[in-house]
């Protein structure tokens, strides 16, 4: 619950405390027609709440030119709330990306980032408490669009379910109603995921087929039936290569370019031959003295001199014999390698002539045009094949994305199928809603005893594609195409779902914020709402209901009492704040 709204640098007209129970934001006009409804301070006060409790719309707002003066007198706002009789305070000033302050005591708060700050709160506002029911993403400032709605937020907001002002996914915002009713929301978030990995996978395969109709200008079935006219070319184009002959008056130049190229394939390994018995022959003329005769002669001399020197004298002996024996065959291998290298050279020189005959005979063929038709077919059959690949790849690359999406197809058919289950298995909760909502709009729209117009249901969608959630939320009340009738159903279902969390003791926020959610509706009606507010209030004593008024918007004359009743308590001991349009009376002492 808040405890109070408050500036150590007095910018506030005086600090806001808060009470449990109604708490109403009062405005008051000397001009009515001139001032109109807003510019007092009503929709600031909220808004201050909703940006010390980090709220990403409100910041954008106080950076508005009109709000200037909050930096350049470098202005804070401290907000005080109460969780399980413990007591916290929220410090910010209005600089952009500024540090923000938290702690239990305003005189020795702790410094955090925003998002630092969005962990611990999300954490203290929106526990997770069952296993089954909770959500991915940021917590905080999404559900808190559902508990403090300011004057133009309201106006925006159409429809009851859609009280998120970040987000237009249908799957969504079932995901932030469910887990506020307290009805599970696993399998709703798997039918999210894969919901959009379906779509993610549908839109590629949209963007492909978008392609081959650019690129080619022919749908997908046409380019599949590409396939096979390109491998039939592509055959064709290989059976004539292998039957290719040449022409008659070729035939001569024919033959010989094969008698050429078996010389040259036959000389060549000639060469290959000579070369290995030359590295052999390089490979033979190193000598290698592997005995050290020093070494061997220190050895033993350490054990016996005359050893020593005996042994060394013989293995020189043996060495000198060795190296004569090699310098005898060195002479033999200059020899030969000599012969070797002539005839390796005879070969490559003969080699050298005969390409250089095969090369005038290709030029002579070519100069006639005998190769143009075979350059020409290796043309074509290169084009067609690439043509091919690619073609198979982008085929290959549908096929597997189609394959996935049968998959998904399958698993989401049974994940739809699971949240049916989840609804059957919840329905002594919805049944409890239904009949609190009946209760709100028998009390507080006076619904004729007979009527049968206003209900909320969660029921199956018995036709729904893969697109559309396998049920549809309502929320119907008579006559909901007048304005006021139409932000009577918002204000109904508010109270449904903050009503049930207060009697099902859920340790979300116990403080619902109503600016501007009345224009429009009938005074009897307004009556009616907060009656029944005040009343639920003394059941269930332990909530804050925080809405605004113009003072003309809540007065009932005397005349008109018996018609259309009173309030049950003193509205006036109610008022926590009150603005008028004196520039020393609005929320910051001047006019902004």
């Amino acid at each position: 619950m808040l405890t109070q709204l408050f500036s150590d640098t007095d910018l506030l007209l005086k600090k806001v405390v808060f009470n449990s129970g109604i708490n109403i934001v009062l405005g008051k006009y000397s001009d009515k027609e001139k001032k109109g409804i807003n510019g007092i301070g009503k929709s600031s006060l909220v808004r201050l709440i909703g940006y010390c409790l980090l709220s990403n719309s409100v910041e954008t707002q106080f950076l508005h030119p009109k709000y200037d003066f909050l930096r350049k007198e470098k202005h804070n706002i401290i907000l005080e709330f109460s969780l399980e009789n413990k007591s916290y305070f929220i410090k910010r000033t209005f600089e952009k990306n500024d540090l923000i302050f938290f702690g239990n005591s305003p005189d020795g708060l702790d410094s955090y980032t925003k998002s630092e700050l969005k962990t611990i709160l999300s954490n203290k506002f929106f526990p997770f408490e069952q296993e089954d029911l909770f959500f991915k993403g940021e917590r905080l400032g999404t559900l808190l669009d559902f508990y403090i709605k300011d004057d133009l937020h309201q106006q925006r907001r159409s429809e009851p379910t859609n009280f998120s002002s970040g987000t237009s996914s249908a799957n969504n915002k079932a995901i932030f109603n469910f887990f506020l009713l307290g009805l599970p929301t696993r399998n709703l978030i798997s039918y999210k995921e894969l919901a959009e990995e379906y779509d993610q996978y549908f839109n590629t395969v949209k963007g492909l087929e978008e392609k081959i109709k650019n690129d080619h200008g022919k749908s997908l079935e046409e380019f599949r039936s590409d396939r096979f006219r390109i491998e039939q070319n592509i055959a064709l184009i290989e059976q004539s290569l292998n039957n290719y002959t040449f022409l008659d008056s070729y035939k001569k130049i024919e033959t010989d370019l094969i008698s050429l190229t078996g010389e040259i394939n036959t000389q060549l390994k000639q060469y290959h031959s000579l070369d290995r018995k030359l590295k052999k022959i390089k490979e033979s003329f190193q000598f290698n003295q592997e005995i050290d005769i020093r070494q061997v002669r220190r050895i033993y001399n350490e054990t016996q001199a005359v050893i020593g020197d005996l042994l060394s004298r013989k293995i020189e002996e043996v060495l000198n014999f060795k190296k004569e024996i090699i310098e005898s065959r060195n002479k033999f291998l200059v020899v030969k390698e000599s012969e070797l290298q002539k005839s390796i050279n005879e070969i490559l020189n003969s080699i050298s002539k005969v390409e250089k005959k095969r090369s005038e005979l290709y030029q002579l063929l070519d100069e006639k045009g005998a190769l143009e038709s075979i350059e020409n077919a290796y043309e074509r059959l290169t084009n067609e094949k690439t043509k091919l690949a690619t073609n198979q790849h982008i085929l290959k690359q549908i096929e597997e994305l189609q394959e996935k999406l049968s998959e998904l197809s399958i698993f989401i058919s049974e994940v739809k199928r699971d949240i049916l289950l989840d609804l059957k298995q919840n329905e002594s909760t919805i049944n409890e809603l239904r009949i609190l909502f009946l209760d709100i709009l028998k009390n507080a729209i006076v619904l004729d005893q007979e009527s049968t117009q206003g209900y909320f249901a969660i029921s199956p969608r018995h036709d729904s594609n893969r697109n559309q959630l396998p049920f549809k939320i309502e929320v119907e009340i008579p006559k909901a195409d007048a304005l006021g009738q139409s932000r009577l159903k918002i204000v109904a279902y508010d109270l449904m779902v903050f009503i049930k969390n207060i009697i099902s003791d859920k340790k979300y926020p116990r403080f619902l914020i109503h600016d501007g959610a009345y224009h429009s509706i009938a005074l009897f009606t307004k009556i009616k709402a907060l009656n029944y507010i005040y009343h639920s209030h003394l059941r269930y004593p332990h909530f804050q209901y925080i809405v605004s008024f113009n003072e003309d918007e809540v007065f009932i004359p005397d005349e008109k009492q018996e018609l259309i009743g009173d309030f049950d308590f003193n509205l006036q001991d109610l008022v926590i704040a009150e603005y008028t349009d004196n520039p020393s009376e609005m929320i910051f002492k001047r006019e902004f």
